[in-house]
């Protein structure tokens, strides 16, 4: 029951995702309708016609050549020197009234003579016995075998069969085949009854054989034969043909029917495959497995839902497929519609798991959609080459091919418009039937091949995802579908003895770092000895250490831990995702191992990143999950509503999930953990990316449901553990390292007070010390960085602090103190000890960075350093500058190159760059090279096979070619003894010919009922027949019947008859044997098949214009990463020129276009393709093709603006590629085609496409192949060139002319488009048209932006944001900017005007001075970043100015770029790169002198601890790594001004710690630094000023202390009572009423189990009576712990927060 309800769950949800794309679900349902369409267009358009009566021919005689034929003809024989050959040509020549015989010795001789004299054109035939005359006068045997040779063109063909186009072609003989490959309904040749193509009656052939067997059997006996023949007339007729429709359409079906449904089903395939894999890819799949669903409930959802959709789209294909849509019948008139409905179902079915199994082997959605429809549409192709030689196939071929279930959905449709073409249609009755009687496949079998395809799709795609499951899930051996234990899924544990195990445990938690577990309290969640081992390769990895711990109901326990200590392995463990190695864990009291069922309906579950579906509302993902956890159906939508309630997304509730904020999205997710009364709740960084007040307001969320669940919580922000936290846990390195509340923590591992000094310009550090020590002997100075003194007071001495501070209070003016302030312990500092003590690696790497060791002294008597003073901390590093000064740590102090020098640095970087990403991909490079090469390859291969020039082999006119026959003779009752007499000597030869003899009397009668009976098979079964009349023994006429649906059946006919004659006068011995071998082509003749001839070179032209289209989209690919991940961006920002950037690129795409160049020219030399090898072509091809690359790669670069993710690129240039090639190409050409009368149309268009590189290509090489062939033909011998005059055949001598076929013009456009698409990326990067534009409008629009801005104007300002104003406006922004202050913003605004307009930023003015951090701090939304975005020139700037070194960004924003450093959000790192090769990079960028590059990318890389991972891809990185990666790409090359956007983010404290070190350095080496950041102490650790934005403007600016000072008044005290569990009431209240006695105005912000957390505000408070006060009361009251610290700076922020908000729901 609950499977059918989870199922039905499932199908709702994948309907709704389905129906809200409504666009996508409709192109797929329409698809399939609009190709039906096209054949219900094309049935409307094709009419029939009905021939009710039977066709009956007349008979002819063939004593005489036709008419057409001119007399004045010679027939020449071989052998020449034997008198009875002669003898029996002259007969012929009298009887046939031709001009004259001619002899030739051999037949080699006669070729030669065909071939290269001009007169065999006046030969008719030759007549050659294939017998050796060993003298003269030997007379011919009995069994006389002889071969007639007529010219290769037949002379009387009828023009319009002269194309080939035509499928009926009448250029040759076709004695390749007996039948014609397309046969459609109704007789051959209908109205010709001598049997027309090819043209045995209309060239002479039948006359000519004739003529020589009656000259045989004269030459036997002269007396005898003349009276036999006398008595007998000799005539042929055609078979008479049943009533039939005659429906070309038939032809359609068969050939477009496939292809259609194939087209039709391509989009649906593609969306199948892309929303399945982006499921995976979004991890939904992932979760909804930790929901507790199994895999193939999963897939089975699916399938239906894309069943269901697919079956209505099917339903009416079908019936506009088998409806009477037209006067003219339906597409399908006779098929039985159930039959075609199941059919198209069969086909669906294996169409979707066809797209399962392509899923199932990728995991990025994009290009799983890609290339799904690209394999999809590739395994039609097969079929495509099947289908001509479909009757040559024997039936295990067919059934293999079938294995495709594209192509066998195309023989299934190809069978169904055979059977039409039959005119019985389709039906269940003949469902296990061929349509002819030779081919051995039925649509039976066709059905069952799909049904097996989809089941064998569907175990690979079983078996592909239980081996790779891609990066989420435990891969499972290659052989485990052998392993009993993956069917029967035994419990993995033995099981202990429970007692031991629990006394076992009880001893692990006992540790020294470990607090005791509080009393009555149930635990939720036990975990007992758990471990997990991982193999990666070889390898096992220990990602969990024998983990012990429990949580509580009713309790938030944190875990925490550095990436990658085993967090998120726990979780899993725990989450069912995988099972432990060993050990046990039980939640709820269920066995994780056993009951995961049972226990997954109360736990929920927030993973990392969101598991949300884009096109479900927050409503409906609250309903999907709370039923997927199994709710009890009546609370569902009361749960629901309450959910919505308390996460306050009560106005989004009908929002799509898609468009909520970063920070809701997480909000729902942990809703969808909360729902369904869960009662474990596990949540991985529930509050990653969300800014303060949302994640405040997720405080306030888990606390407030944290009442009767156990909720375990990870996190990187140790404020958040802080407050969270009733237990906090810490592993490190797989094991737990502690836990217990954080004061208990703090007290292990806390060093007591920290006390933080600002100090004024002249502060006398060592003074302060004496001071400190004398009260607090045991205190020690903790860092002196930047304005800031900090102090560690032991906890021990608390009660001395009164008088300390009170000291410090009366001396702040002589000891120049701004203000100070004590803050305890942080749980941060407690998580970097855990860390250290674990790894004493980072212990002193952290502490003692090389550039920390001299500062503490340094810093004590100036902290705005100037620049020299920096370079002495770096003591361990060698490399000096060329005056002989250290270099400083981002070496700032370094002469940086300019001009000419630093352009060349520039190329060489980039070009680095370009060169590293082929080597690191050599895969797709490879592939590359090897696609063209291979469609070259293919190309050859079928050129050289396909029988061009070919001269036509001989055909022997023989009965049994057909196989076993059936030869109906007729014989009237009362026939004479001559007719009689010569019936059975016809009927005697037949058992030697296969022929089985059937006596019947009337023909007609019995051809018309066969053929009515068995329909297309009676045509193989039946070829030939003889009826024999007359009833005296003087006179009888003999009629050779054949069938003319075979095209030599005349022959042999003919041919049966004059053998029994033969036989009848020379006794049964006797036999003659003909052949039909064509003349080799001759002079006139080859010329026609040279024109014709570009074939080869036209195959050529194609396919290398295929594997070019795919070489060549390659092309972008990096193009396209680097701007969609915005690399492209910093690197312009580090100044990169874009000449250097684009040209770098093209060198080396050019040098790598070359070598597939190169292996063209050796594959066209190896097939020896003359046309391209003879006198050095090879150069001219290479010129070609480097033209191309020239061409084409700049258009691709061009194109790739256009994209936003490389594997949508790739598919979408090589379609763009293959349509503009091979398209136009194939256009051009076949409009070139005399007889269409389209060549003016094919004049223009070929103008006109010159503007694509590709059709240049092949047209190129096609012509350049063609002019070669008309050369080397036309020049040959004088003969060739008239004829070449008399066809008007036009050459070039030389190759590259400019008029056809010469490749000059090609050669032209390859140059210009190259020079042209560059001009155009050009003028697309400086973005010439958009400032054009910009300025136009801007005049226009500039009165609609003013007003925008005034009318903000009114809000009041803060005083300090006043006078910075003031400040700006007063100085001389460009001189000053280069003195004092590197920075200045001058009232700097930015409107977005795309429909409604909006005010992003408004008249912003700021200095920002050397050596000053500031920090920029706002909402999301405030607009920091669109400010970062126009100062780094990526956006642009809609008013005011800003000046950077003294060059404003508006005019110089090249310059500008060069002198600051950007770290923008989102890493712009290259996947394919090392880091040091990055950092490289960009210093080359910068300038910095190339033997400095490595030293100083080394400093970088060791101040930022990246060291062991420089020279690792950075795609193996950490989230952390590459942020660090990314601020060193920053801080490298010393730029003035450096700009941070959320540089901490992702990075645990550790890195982060390492990070603030670096950028402090940096800023006192006097560099502006402007940073961004959602971390409040970032901020206190690294800001010397900072400002709050809100809604574009500042609020508030000023040094973290002022803003301390001003904004937040007051203390914050936290105090921990000591409860007994009798009187726990009492206790507490005592104390909360002393402090509100004591503190007036004190506000209670938080209490639980004893933890008070107050709010002081009164303003006159010191620190000393705070302290002193407690002191006292701390006995009293049994206060076990307590601090006072400063309001923080987030409280700060907090206050500002709710500026934001109001002005945005004013705006709204």
């Amino acid at each position: 029951m609950a499977i059918v309800r989870q199922f039905g769950l499932l199908v709702w949800k994948n309907y709704l995702q389905q129906k809200r794309q409504i666009l996508v679900t409709l192109v797929e349902i329409l698809l399939p309708l609009l190709f039906s369409g096209i054949l219900i267009v094309l049935r409307q358009k094709v009419p029939f016609k009905d021939y009710p009566n039977a066709t009956i021919y007349e008979s002819y005689t063939v004593d005489a050549l036709p008419s057409r034929l001119s007399h004045r003809l010679q027939l020449a024989f071989v052998p020449g020197n034997s008198s009875a050959v002669r003898q029996v040509a002259d007969d012929v020549r009298g009887s046939l009234a031709l001009a004259s015989v001619r002899g030739f010795e051999t037949e080699e001789q006669f070729e030669d003579y065909v071939r290269n004299d001009p007169l065999s054109g006046k030969l008719l035939a030759a007549v050659v016995f294939e017998h050796p005359f060993t003298h003269d006068d030997e007379p011919l045997p009995l069994k006389v075998s002889y071969h007639l040779r007529f010219s290769f063109t037949p002379r009387n063909a009828p023009p319009k069969e002269r194309s080939e186009l035509n499928p009926n072609s009448d250029l040759d003989w076709h004695t390749l085949s007996l039948y014609p490959l397309f046969q459609l309904p109704g007789p051959r040749e209908q109205y010709d009854k001598e049997g027309g193509t090819p043209g045995y009656y209309r060239e002479g052939f039948l006359a000519v054989q004739h003529a020589v067997d009656v000259a045989i059997m004269r030459s036997y006996n002269r007396t005898s034969a003349s009276s036999l023949l006398g008595r007998i007339r000799v005539v042929l007729s055609r078979f008479p043909y049943p009533a039939f429709i005659y429906d070309v359409f038939i032809l359609a079906i068969q050939n477009q029917l496939p292809l259609l449904l194939v087209l039709s089903f391509t989009y649906t395939s593609l969306n199948i495959v892309r929303s399945v894999v982006q499921e995976k890819e979004r991890k939904l799949k992932e979760y909804m497995r930790m929901m507790g669903l199994s895999n193939w409930l999963h897939w089975s959802a699916w399938f239906l839902m894309f069943f269901l959709f697919l079956s209505i789209s099917i339903f009416f294909v079908t019936l506009l497929l088998c409806i009477q849509v037209s006067p003219n019948g339906a597409v399908l008139t006779y098929s039985d519609p159930t039959l075609v409905f199941v059919f198209l179902l069969a086909f669906t079915v294996a169409t979707i798991n066809f797209s399962f199994m392509i899923s199932a082997f990728f995991s990025r959605a994009n290009v799983a959609a890609a290339v799904g429809g690209f394999i999809y549409f590739l395994s039609y192709l097969p079929y495509l080459f099947l289908w001509p030689r479909y009757d040559l196939l024997s039936h295990a071929q067919k059934v293999s091919a079938c294995l495709i279930s594209n192509v066998a959905m195309a023989m299934g449709a190809q069978l169904i418009g055979m059977f039409e073409g039959k005119g019985t249609g389709i039906q269940w009755s003949n469902l296990f039937d061929s349509v002819t009687v030779d081919d051995d496949f039925s649509l039976a079998q066709v059905l069952g091949l799909l049904l097996f395809d989809s089941v064998l799709y569907g175990l690979v795609a079983w078996y592909m995802e239980a081996v790779f499951p891609g990066e989420y899930g435990v891969p499972l051996p290659s052989y485990f579908f052998v392993l009993p234990s993956y069917w029967c899924s035994s419990p993995r544990m033995a099981l202990v003895n429970e007692k031991e195990e629990e006394e076992d445990a009880e001893k692990a938690l006992k540790g020294e770092f470990i607090e005791e577990e509080p009393a009555g309290l149930v635990s939720g969640v036990k975990i007992k000895h758990l471990a997990k081992e991982f193999k990666v390769g070889n390898k096992t990895r220990q990602a969990v250490r024998d983990l012990t711990m429990n949580m509580f109901e009713g309790q938030i326990t944190v875990l925490l831990g550095h990436n990658g200590a085993g967090k998120t392995t726990t979780l899993s463990m725990l989450t069912g995702l995988f099972p432990p190695t060993s050990g046990r864990a039980y939640i709820n009291g269920y066995d994780i191992c056993q009951d995961m069922a049972m226990i997954r309906r109360s736990l929920g579950l927030c993973p990392q990143h969101d598991v949300l579906f884009d096109n479900l509302t927050v409503r409906e993902h609250l309903l999907f999950y709370a039923q997927l956890k199994g709710f009890s159906k009546e609370k569902i939508p009361d749960e629901v509503d309450r959910t919505i309630r308390i996460l306050n997304l009560e106005d989004k509730r009908q929002a799509r999930s898609k468009t909520l904020s970063g920070g809701m999205k997480r909000k729902l997710s942990i809703g969808i953990a909360l729902i369904g009364d869960s009662k474990v709740v596990m949540l991985d960084e529930p509050t990653s990316g969300m800014d303060p007040s949302a994640r405040r307001a997720t405080w306030d969320l888990l606390q407030g449901e944290k009442r009767g669940r156990t909720i375990l919580l990870t996190t990187h922000f140790m404020d958040e553990a802080d407050l969270l936290g009733d237990r906090i846990a810490i592993m490190a390195g797989g094991e737990l390292q502690c836990s217990g509340s954080p004061l208990f923590l703090k007290n292990k591992y806390g060093a007591g007070y920290h006390m933080v000094i600002v100090k004024d310009a002249l502060c006398n550090v060592s003074e302060i010390t004496r001071l400190v020590h004398m009260y607090v002997p045991n205190a020690t100075l903790e860092s002196s960085a930047g304005a800031e003194l900090s102090y560690i007071l032991p906890k021990e001495s608390t009660s001395r602090f009164e008088l300390l501070f009170a000291e410090l209070e009366m001396n702040r003016e002589e000891l120049g103190i701004a203000s100070y302030g004590a803050s305890v312990t942080t749980m941060e500092e407690v998580f970097l000890r855990v860390g250290k003590l674990v790894d004493s690696s980072l212990d002193i790497q952290a502490i003692q960075l090389p550039a920390l060791q001299y500062q503490h002294e340094r810093r004590s008597h100036d902290w705005a350093t100037d620049d020299a003073s920096s370079s002495s901390g770096m003591t361990d590093v060698t490399d000096f500058t060329d005056s002989g000064t250290l270099i400083s740590e981002d070496c700032s102090n370094i002469k940086l190159n300019t001009g000419a020098r630093l352009h060349l640095q520039q190329f060489y970087a980039m070009f680095l760059k370009r060169a590293l990403y082929s080597w690191r991909n050599w895969k797709v490079m490879v592939a590359q090279f090897l696609v063209p090469l291979v469609f070259t390859v293919v190309a050859l291969v079928v050129a050289r096979t396909i029988p061009n020039h070919q001269d036509a082999p001989q055909l022997r006119l023989a009965l049994s070619r057909y196989g076993s026959t059936r030869v109906p003779v007729a014989l009237q009752p009362n026939v004479g003894p001559l007719a009689s007499a010569l019936a059975n000597t016809y009927s005697s030869q037949l058992s030697a010919q296969l022929g089985q003899l059937i006596n019947i009397t009337d023909f007609t009668d019995f051809i018309l009922t066969q053929a009515e009976e068995e329909g297309g098979s009676f045509n193989e079964r039946c070829v030939v027949g003889a009826a024999f009349r007359g009833s005296s023994n003087r006179l009888a006429e003999a009629t050779a019947y054949f069938n003319n649906e075979g095209y030599h059946t005349s022959a042999t006919s003919l041919m049966l008859l004059d053998n029994a004659l033969f036989k009848l006068l020379a006794g049964p011995n006797a036999s003659i044997q003909t052949g039909n071998y064509p003349m080799p082509r001759n002079m006139s003749e080859i010329a026609h098949s040279q024109l014709n001839e570009g074939k080869t070179g036209f195959i050529i032209a194609i396919n290398l214009m295929y594997g070019m289209a795919s070489l060549s989209s390659t092309f972008a690919l990096l193009l396209v990463t680097e701007s969609s991940i915005k690399s492209k961006h910093v690197q312009q920002v580090s100044g990169v020129y874009l000449s250097n950037f684009w040209f770098s690129a093209l060198l080396w795409d050019l040098v790598n276009f070359l070598l597939p160049c190169l292996l063209m020219l050796v594959v066209f030399q190896a097939f020896g393709i003359k046309a391209f090898v003879d006198n050095n072509h090879l150069v001219d091809v290479l010129l070609l093709l480097l033209l191309y690359g020239w061409a084409v790669v700049p258009l691709m670069y061009l194109l790739s603006f256009f994209f936003s993710t490389a594997a949508t690129a790739y598919t979408r240039l090589t379609i763009f590629n293959m349509i503009s090639g091979t398209a136009t190409f194939l256009t051009v050409t076949i409009m070139t085609i005399p007889e269409l009368n389209l060549q003016e149309m094919s004049h223009l268009l070929d103008k006109v496409f010159l503007i694509f590189p590709n059709y240049c290509l092949g047209m190129s090489f096609s012509q350049f192949y063609q002019n070669y062939e008309f050369i080397s033909f036309c020049t040959s011998s004088p003969i060739s060139e008239t004829v070449c005059n008399y066809l008007n055949i036009t050459y070039q001598k030389n190759y590259f002319s400019m008029s056809e076929p010469g490749v000059g013009r090609f050669l032209v456009a390859f140059s210009l488009q190259g020079v042209v698409f560059i001009i155009l990326l050009f003028v697309i990067e400086l973005q010439c048209v958009r400032t054009l534009r910009r300025f136009l409008t801007s005049l226009g629009r500039r009165r609609k932006q003013v007003p925008l801005i005034e009318e903000a104007a009114l809000l009041p300002e803060d005083r300090d944001v006043a006078e910075e104003r003031k400040r700006v406006l007063e100085c001389q922004p460009v001189l000053e900017s280069m003195v004092g202050s590197p920075l200045i913003l001058q009232e700097l605004s930015k409107v977005y005007s795309s429909g409604e307009s909006l005010l992003a930023v408004d008249r912003l003015s700021l200095a920002v001075g050397k050596g000053e951090c500031f920090g920029l701090l706002g909402f999301n939304g405030a607009g920091k970043t669109t400010t970062f975005k126009m100062l780094t020139g990526d956006e642009s700037v809609t008013s005011g100015d800003a000046y950077i070194d003294g060059y404003s960004i508006l005019r110089d924003i090249k310059k500008v770029q060069q002198r600051i450093g950007y770290c923008p959000q989102f890493d712009a790192v290259l996947d394919h790169m090392t880091g040091r090769e990055t950092l490289s990079m960009y210093a080359r960028l910068r300038g910095i002198p190339e033997r400095y590059v490595s030293g100083c990318v080394e400093n970088v890389l060791r101040s930022l601890l990246l060291e062991p991972h420089a020279d690792k891809l950075i795609r193996s990185y950490s989230g952390g790594n590459k942020r660090k990666l990314s601020a060193g790409m920053a801080l490298i090359g010393g730029p003035p001004v450096i700009f941070l956007d959320e540089p901490s983010t992702g990075m645990d404290p550790v890195a982060r710690r390492l990070l603030w070190d670096a950028v402090t350095r940096t800023r006192e080496s006097g560099k502006a630094i402007i940073i961004t950041s959602h971390s409040m102490e970032e901020c206190e650790a690294l800001c010397t000023r900072l400002a709050v934005m809100v809604n574009g403007q500042f609020k508030c600016l000023g040094s973290p202390q002022h803003l301390k000072s001003k904004f937040g008044s007051g203390y914050t005290l936290l105090a921990k009572i000591h409860i007994e569990a009798e009187l726990e009431d009492s206790d507490l209240q005592l104390f909360k009423d002393f402090i509100e006695s004591t503190f007036p105005g004190s506000q209670l912000k938080d209490e639980h189990q004893g933890m008070v957390h107050y709010h002081l505000t009164d303003k006159t408070l010191t620190w000393a009576q705070v302290f002193g006060t407690l002191e006292a009361a701390k006995e009293k009251y049994q206060i076990e712990d307590y601090c006072v610290s400063q309001i923080s700076l987030e409280q700060v922020f907090l206050s500002f927060a709710q500026f934001q908000h109001c002005t945005e729901s004013r705006r709204k």
